[in-house]
Protein backbone atom coordinates (compact mmCIF):
# COMPACT_ATOMS: atom_id res chain seq x y z
CA UNK A 1 0.00 0.00 0.00
CA UNK A 2 2.58 2.16 0.59
CA UNK A 3 4.36 1.94 -2.85
CA UNK A 4 1.43 1.99 -4.44
CA UNK A 5 0.60 5.26 -2.35
CA UNK A 6 3.96 6.85 -3.09
CA UNK A 7 3.40 6.40 -7.03
CA UNK A 8 0.71 7.64 -6.99
CA UNK A 9 1.50 10.45 -5.61
CA UNK A 10 4.24 10.93 -7.65
CA UNK A 11 2.31 10.67 -10.71
CA UNK A 12 -0.06 13.52 -9.36
CA UNK A 13 2.96 15.39 -9.35
CA UNK A 14 4.02 15.38 -12.14
CA UNK A 15 0.95 15.80 -13.79
CA UNK A 16 0.91 19.07 -11.66
CA UNK A 17 4.21 20.15 -12.63
CA UNK A 18 3.13 19.56 -15.87
CA UNK A 19 0.19 21.66 -15.90
CA UNK A 20 2.15 24.60 -13.86
CA UNK A 21 4.82 24.22 -16.63
CA UNK A 22 2.62 24.92 -19.39
CA UNK A 23 1.39 27.74 -17.85
CA UNK A 24 4.76 28.97 -17.20
CA UNK A 25 4.42 29.55 -13.41
CA UNK A 26 6.35 27.19 -11.84
CA UNK A 27 9.81 27.67 -9.85
CA UNK A 28 9.80 24.43 -7.99
CA UNK A 29 10.18 21.15 -9.78
CA UNK A 30 11.12 17.68 -7.72
CA UNK A 31 12.16 14.63 -9.21
CA UNK A 32 11.48 10.86 -7.31
CA UNK A 33 14.62 11.06 -5.67
CA UNK A 34 13.59 14.70 -4.15
CA UNK A 35 16.16 16.32 -5.52
CA UNK A 36 14.82 19.89 -5.36
CA UNK A 37 15.39 22.18 -9.31
CA UNK A 38 14.41 25.52 -10.14
CA UNK A 39 12.40 27.15 -12.68
CA UNK A 40 12.22 30.96 -13.66
CA UNK A 41 8.44 31.70 -12.36
CA UNK A 42 5.92 30.70 -10.35
CA UNK A 43 2.69 32.48 -8.30
CA UNK A 44 2.50 31.67 -4.76
CA UNK A 45 -0.73 29.16 -5.79
CA UNK A 46 0.95 26.66 -7.31
CA UNK A 47 4.07 26.51 -5.17
CA UNK A 48 1.49 25.52 -2.50
CA UNK A 49 0.02 23.01 -3.96
CA UNK A 50 3.14 21.44 -5.10
CA UNK A 51 4.27 21.65 -1.88
CA UNK A 52 1.84 20.01 -0.26
CA UNK A 53 2.37 16.60 -2.85
CA UNK A 54 6.39 16.99 -2.21
CA UNK A 55 5.33 17.22 1.16
CA UNK A 56 3.24 14.01 1.19
CA UNK A 57 6.13 12.16 -0.97
CA UNK A 58 8.61 12.90 1.21
CA UNK A 59 6.60 11.81 4.56
CA UNK A 60 6.14 8.40 2.24
CA UNK A 61 9.91 8.38 1.77
CA UNK A 62 11.28 9.47 5.42
CA UNK A 63 8.20 7.04 7.41
CA UNK A 64 6.76 10.17 9.15
CA UNK A 65 3.31 10.14 10.76
CA UNK A 66 2.33 13.19 13.07
CA UNK A 67 -0.03 12.45 15.85
CA UNK A 68 -2.77 15.28 14.95
CA UNK A 69 -3.50 16.99 12.41
CA UNK A 70 -2.71 20.05 14.07
CA UNK A 71 1.08 18.48 14.18
CA UNK A 72 0.95 18.01 10.28
CA UNK A 73 -0.46 21.28 9.64
CA UNK A 74 2.17 22.94 11.64
CA UNK A 75 5.43 20.50 10.12
CA UNK A 76 3.84 21.47 6.58
CA UNK A 77 4.27 25.21 7.05
CA UNK A 78 7.78 24.55 8.48
CA UNK A 79 8.32 22.25 5.65
CA UNK A 80 7.21 24.79 3.35
CA UNK A 81 9.52 27.79 4.80
CA UNK A 82 12.74 25.12 4.30
CA UNK A 83 11.55 24.51 0.42
CA UNK A 84 11.31 28.06 -0.35
CA UNK A 85 14.82 28.10 1.44
CA UNK A 86 16.44 25.53 -0.58
CA UNK A 87 14.82 26.62 -3.91
CA UNK A 88 16.57 30.02 -3.39
CA UNK A 89 19.87 28.72 -2.50
CA UNK A 90 19.88 26.63 -5.17
CA UNK A 91 19.54 29.28 -7.47
CA UNK A 92 22.78 30.82 -6.18
CA UNK A 93 25.36 28.57 -8.23
CA UNK A 94 27.16 27.34 -5.24
CA UNK A 95 29.39 24.69 -4.86
CA UNK A 96 26.71 22.78 -2.93
CA UNK A 97 23.63 21.63 -3.38
CA UNK A 98 20.67 21.52 -0.60
CA UNK A 99 18.02 19.34 -0.50
CA UNK A 100 14.85 18.14 1.40
CA UNK A 101 16.52 15.99 4.43
CA UNK A 102 15.00 14.40 6.36
CA UNK A 103 15.10 17.21 8.85
CA UNK A 104 12.90 19.31 6.31
CA UNK A 105 10.07 19.17 8.95
CA UNK A 106 11.96 21.31 10.95
CA UNK A 107 12.85 24.66 12.18
CA UNK A 108 16.25 25.24 12.49
CA UNK A 109 16.02 26.12 16.28
CA UNK A 110 14.02 22.56 16.51
CA UNK A 111 17.07 21.07 14.43
CA UNK A 112 19.72 22.42 16.82
CA UNK A 113 18.20 20.63 19.65
CA UNK A 114 18.09 17.42 18.28
CA UNK A 115 21.50 17.16 16.83
CA UNK A 116 23.90 19.41 18.78
CA UNK A 117 25.24 17.02 21.54
CA UNK A 118 28.77 17.60 21.81
CA UNK A 119 30.23 19.76 24.16
CA UNK A 120 33.48 21.16 23.53
CA UNK A 121 34.58 22.54 26.33
CA UNK A 122 37.07 20.64 28.55
CA UNK A 123 36.26 18.18 31.21
CA UNK A 124 36.59 19.51 34.96
CA UNK A 125 39.77 18.69 36.49
CA UNK A 126 41.19 17.75 32.72
CA UNK A 127 44.44 17.66 31.73
CA UNK A 128 44.23 18.33 28.74
CA UNK A 129 46.02 15.87 26.53
CA UNK A 130 48.70 17.80 23.82
CA UNK A 131 50.15 15.92 20.84
CA UNK A 132 52.92 13.58 21.37
CA UNK A 133 54.45 14.99 17.82
CA UNK A 134 53.67 11.66 16.21
CA UNK A 135 51.89 13.40 13.28
CA UNK A 136 54.00 16.69 13.27
CA UNK A 137 54.85 18.36 10.66
CA UNK A 138 57.34 19.44 9.36
CA UNK A 139 58.45 21.54 6.14
CA UNK A 140 59.71 18.07 4.23
CA UNK A 141 56.19 16.48 5.06
CA UNK A 142 55.13 14.25 1.76
CA UNK A 143 51.43 13.81 2.29
CA UNK A 144 49.02 11.77 0.08
CA UNK A 145 47.26 14.03 -2.57
CA UNK A 146 43.91 12.54 -1.31
CA UNK A 147 42.77 9.55 1.34
CA UNK A 148 39.45 8.06 1.63
CA UNK A 149 39.78 5.61 4.55
CA UNK A 150 36.49 4.01 3.01
CA UNK A 151 38.78 2.36 0.18
CA UNK A 152 40.41 1.16 2.53
CA UNK A 153 37.62 -0.95 4.42
CA UNK A 154 38.40 0.84 7.82
CA UNK A 155 34.82 2.68 7.92
CA UNK A 156 31.77 0.96 9.22
CA UNK A 157 28.33 1.58 7.40
CA UNK A 158 26.82 5.17 8.02
CA UNK A 159 25.00 4.72 11.40
CA UNK A 160 21.89 6.97 12.99
CA UNK A 161 21.79 8.39 16.37
CA UNK A 162 17.92 8.78 15.81
CA UNK A 163 16.55 11.40 18.02
CA UNK A 164 19.68 10.89 21.16
CA UNK A 165 22.12 13.58 21.14
CA UNK A 166 24.96 11.23 20.73
CA UNK A 167 26.88 12.23 18.74
CA UNK A 168 29.64 12.89 20.88
CA UNK A 169 29.68 9.12 21.42
CA UNK A 170 29.13 8.21 17.47
CA UNK A 171 32.32 10.25 16.33
CA UNK A 172 34.97 8.44 18.94
CA UNK A 173 33.65 4.96 18.01
CA UNK A 174 34.12 5.82 14.40
CA UNK A 175 37.32 6.70 14.49
CA UNK A 176 37.91 3.90 16.93
CA UNK A 177 36.81 1.54 14.84
CA UNK A 178 38.78 2.81 11.80
CA UNK A 179 41.90 2.44 13.98
CA UNK A 180 41.43 -0.87 14.83
CA UNK A 181 40.97 -1.67 11.42
CA UNK A 182 43.98 -0.15 10.54
CA UNK A 183 45.96 -1.91 13.61
CA UNK A 184 44.14 -5.38 13.33
CA UNK A 185 43.21 -5.74 9.62
CA UNK A 186 39.93 -6.40 11.58
CA UNK A 187 36.70 -4.19 10.70
CA UNK A 188 34.63 -4.25 13.87
CA UNK A 189 31.40 -2.38 14.67
CA UNK A 190 31.63 -0.98 18.00
CA UNK A 191 28.80 0.06 20.66
CA UNK A 192 27.69 3.55 21.01
CA UNK A 193 25.13 2.32 23.35
CA UNK A 194 28.12 0.93 26.00
CA UNK A 195 29.53 4.56 25.71
CA UNK A 196 25.81 6.22 26.15
CA UNK A 197 24.85 4.06 28.83
CA UNK A 198 28.33 3.41 30.64
CA UNK A 199 30.18 6.53 30.73
CA UNK A 200 28.36 8.11 33.65
CA UNK A 201 30.63 11.35 33.41
CA UNK A 202 29.56 11.85 30.20
CA UNK A 203 25.06 12.38 29.86
CA UNK A 204 23.87 9.73 27.05
CA UNK A 205 21.37 11.59 25.43
CA UNK A 206 21.89 14.76 26.86
CA UNK A 207 25.29 15.20 25.13
CA UNK A 208 28.99 14.45 26.20
CA UNK A 209 32.37 14.96 25.54
CA UNK A 210 34.64 13.75 23.38
CA UNK A 211 37.69 13.47 25.46
CA UNK A 212 35.63 12.01 28.20
CA UNK A 213 34.54 9.05 25.69
CA UNK A 214 38.13 8.32 25.19
CA UNK A 215 39.01 8.50 28.93
CA UNK A 216 36.36 5.89 29.28
CA UNK A 217 37.41 3.26 26.97
CA UNK A 218 40.86 3.25 27.95
CA UNK A 219 39.79 3.01 31.44
CA UNK A 220 36.87 0.98 31.76
CA UNK A 221 37.96 -2.33 29.47
CA UNK A 222 37.33 -1.26 25.95
CA UNK A 223 34.24 -1.10 23.85
CA UNK A 224 31.85 -4.04 23.52
CA UNK A 225 30.76 -5.29 19.59
CA UNK A 226 27.41 -3.34 18.44
CA UNK A 227 26.17 -7.11 18.23
CA UNK A 228 26.69 -7.29 21.68
CA UNK A 229 25.40 -4.14 22.89
CA UNK A 230 22.77 -2.58 20.21
CA UNK A 231 22.27 1.07 19.92
CA UNK A 232 18.58 2.01 21.44
CA UNK A 233 18.79 5.98 21.04
CA UNK A 234 18.23 6.17 24.75
CA UNK A 235 19.78 6.32 28.26
CA UNK A 236 19.91 2.49 29.51
CA UNK A 237 21.39 0.73 32.24
CA UNK A 238 25.40 -0.07 32.06
CA UNK A 239 25.72 -3.72 31.51
CA UNK A 240 29.07 -4.42 33.31
CA UNK A 241 29.00 -8.17 31.81
CA UNK A 242 29.89 -7.10 28.41
CA UNK A 243 32.91 -5.45 30.15
CA UNK A 244 34.27 -9.21 30.37
CA UNK A 245 33.76 -10.26 26.37
CA UNK A 246 36.81 -10.73 24.93
CA UNK A 247 35.63 -8.98 21.73
CA UNK A 248 36.03 -5.69 23.27
CA UNK A 249 38.11 -3.20 21.38
CA UNK A 250 40.72 -1.60 23.28
CA UNK A 251 42.64 1.98 22.87
CA UNK A 252 45.80 3.09 25.05
CA UNK A 253 44.87 6.55 24.76
CA UNK A 254 44.29 9.44 22.32
CA UNK A 255 45.56 12.96 21.84
CA UNK A 256 44.51 15.99 20.74
CA UNK A 257 45.58 17.91 17.54
CA UNK A 258 47.55 21.37 17.78
CA UNK A 259 44.54 23.55 17.53
CA UNK A 260 43.71 25.98 14.55
CA UNK A 261 46.06 24.03 12.07
CA UNK A 262 44.37 22.28 8.97
CA UNK A 263 47.80 20.95 7.85
CA UNK A 264 48.11 19.15 10.96
CA UNK A 265 44.82 17.59 11.00
CA UNK A 266 45.25 16.44 7.17
CA UNK A 267 48.70 14.44 8.14
CA UNK A 268 46.94 12.83 11.09
CA UNK A 269 43.79 11.93 8.67
CA UNK A 270 46.42 10.20 6.14
CA UNK A 271 47.30 8.17 8.88
CA UNK A 272 44.09 7.39 10.81
CA UNK A 273 40.46 8.99 10.84
CA UNK A 274 39.87 11.81 13.24
CA UNK A 275 37.25 13.19 15.53
CA UNK A 276 36.05 16.56 14.98
CA UNK A 277 33.94 19.04 16.88
CA UNK A 278 32.37 21.49 14.46
CA UNK A 279 29.35 24.32 14.31
CA UNK A 280 26.90 22.45 12.24
CA UNK A 281 23.76 25.25 13.39
CA UNK A 282 23.62 26.60 9.96
CA UNK A 283 20.43 25.84 7.95
CA UNK A 284 22.82 25.06 5.13
CA UNK A 285 24.61 22.21 7.05
CA UNK A 286 20.82 20.92 8.25
CA UNK A 287 19.61 20.69 4.40
CA UNK A 288 22.76 19.92 2.81
CA UNK A 289 22.41 17.03 0.22
CA UNK A 290 25.61 17.36 -2.17
CA UNK A 291 28.69 18.90 -3.17
CA UNK A 292 31.56 21.13 -1.65
CA UNK A 293 29.64 22.38 1.18
CA UNK A 294 31.37 25.77 1.94
CA UNK A 295 29.43 27.32 4.67
CA UNK A 296 27.72 29.79 6.01
CA UNK A 297 29.09 28.35 9.47
CA UNK A 298 30.29 30.05 12.73
CA UNK A 299 32.86 28.33 15.12
CA UNK A 300 30.51 27.54 18.03
CA UNK A 301 31.76 24.04 18.17
CA UNK A 302 28.30 21.44 18.85
CA UNK A 303 28.56 18.20 16.93
CA UNK A 304 30.91 15.36 16.21
CA UNK A 305 31.95 13.89 13.25
CA UNK A 306 34.70 11.80 11.63
CA UNK A 307 36.91 12.97 9.41
CA UNK A 308 37.85 9.88 7.21
CA UNK A 309 39.86 12.09 4.69
CA UNK A 310 40.28 14.38 2.30
CA UNK A 311 40.50 15.41 -1.66
CA UNK A 312 40.49 18.04 -4.43
CA UNK A 313 37.79 18.32 -7.12
CA UNK A 314 37.97 21.28 -9.90
CA UNK A 315 40.63 22.90 -7.89
CA UNK A 316 38.75 22.54 -4.42
CA UNK A 317 40.29 21.32 -1.62
CA UNK A 318 38.06 19.27 0.53
CA UNK A 319 37.46 17.23 3.76
CA UNK A 320 35.30 13.79 3.89
CA UNK A 321 33.16 14.06 6.58
CA UNK A 322 31.22 10.87 7.97
CA UNK A 323 28.04 12.19 10.25
CA UNK A 324 25.48 9.82 11.95
CA UNK A 325 22.51 11.05 10.89
CA UNK A 326 21.63 7.79 8.27
CA UNK A 327 22.51 7.32 4.59
CA UNK A 328 19.20 9.63 3.56
CA UNK A 329 21.19 13.27 4.97
CA UNK A 330 23.75 14.67 2.60
CA UNK A 331 26.07 12.51 0.06
CA UNK A 332 24.65 8.76 1.60
CA UNK A 333 25.35 9.90 4.88
CA UNK A 334 29.05 12.14 4.30
CA UNK A 335 29.65 15.77 3.49
CA UNK A 336 32.62 17.59 1.39
CA UNK A 337 33.53 20.45 3.38
CA UNK A 338 35.31 22.80 2.14
CA UNK A 339 39.67 22.74 3.12
CA UNK A 340 42.30 25.46 3.18
CA UNK A 341 39.92 27.97 3.70
CA UNK A 342 41.62 31.42 4.94
CA UNK A 343 40.32 31.14 8.29
CA UNK A 344 42.92 28.55 10.49
CA UNK A 345 39.55 27.49 12.46
CA UNK A 346 38.88 25.96 9.26
CA UNK A 347 35.24 25.48 7.86
CA UNK A 348 32.69 25.23 10.84
CA UNK A 349 35.86 25.32 13.33
CA UNK A 350 37.02 21.60 11.98
CA UNK A 351 40.68 22.08 12.90
CA UNK A 352 39.83 23.56 16.60
CA UNK A 353 38.86 20.32 18.08
CA UNK A 354 39.98 17.04 16.84
CA UNK A 355 41.69 13.96 18.50
CA UNK A 356 42.04 10.92 17.56
CA UNK A 357 42.93 7.55 19.47
CA UNK A 358 46.19 5.33 19.86
CA UNK A 359 47.26 1.86 19.85
CA UNK A 360 50.74 1.67 21.17
CA UNK A 361 51.10 -1.28 18.80
CA UNK A 362 50.60 1.31 15.84
CA UNK A 363 53.27 2.49 14.31
CA UNK A 364 53.53 3.35 10.42
CA UNK A 365 55.87 5.66 8.51
CA UNK A 366 54.39 8.35 6.41
CA UNK A 367 56.54 7.47 3.61
CA UNK A 368 54.45 4.25 3.34
CA UNK A 369 51.17 5.82 2.50
CA UNK A 370 52.32 8.61 0.36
Amino acid sequence: MGNAKSAMLILLLAMLIACATAMDMSVVSYDEDHHVTTSPDRSLSVFDAEAVLIFESWMVKHGKVYDTVAEKERRLTIFEDNLRFITNRNTENRSYRLGLTRFADLSLHEYGQVCHGADARPPKNHVFMTSSGRYKTSVGDVLPKSVDWRNEGAVTEVKDQGLCRSCWAFSTVGAVEGLNKIVTGELVTLSEQDLINCNKENNGCRGGKVETAYEFIVNNGGLGTDNDYPYKAVNGVCHGRLKENNKNVMIDGFENLPSNDEYALMKTVAHQPVTAIIDSSSREFQLYESGIFDGPCGTNLNHGVVVIGYGTENGRDYWIVRNSRGNTWGEAGYMKMARNIANPRGLCGIAMRASYPLKNSFSRDISSIA
